[in-house]
């Protein structure tokens, strides 16, 4: 009788896994771009707005999802390029009254 019931518990917790997964398509396909939208964003924010140093940013923007590889900064053209979750995303410093905007990612 406990087998039945516990059998019985899985069964309804698996279709409502795949409902569940099946109506947030659409928000767990975007996930994997949020990761290094995030951290170049947040990391050309701290150097170029708040005038930061880089180590000090690369802590700052850390996630418990970890990046692939270092950040890249280009200084002269005030940009910072991430990839996280095999999508990659760059921030760019725009100005003062704007600070840093995302551009399209790949």
């Amino acid at each position: 009788m406990i087998k039945k019931t516990i059998g019985i518990i899985a069964l309804f917790a698996a279709a409502y896994g795949v409902f569940w997964i099946t109506s947030k398509r659409h928000e767990l396909r975007n996930f994997p771009g949020i990761i290094s939208s995030f951290y170049s964003k947040e990391m050309c924010s701290c150097l170029f707005v708040a005038g930061q140093t880089e180590e000090f940013c690369n802590n700052y923007a850390r996630q418990w999802v970890p990046i692939q590889g270092s950040p890249v900064v280009d200084r002269e053209r005030k940009t910072v390029r991430v990839t996280g979750l095999f999508r990659t995303n760059e921030a760019v410093y725009t100005g003062e009254k704007t600070g840093c905007v995302l551009r399209s990612g790949d």
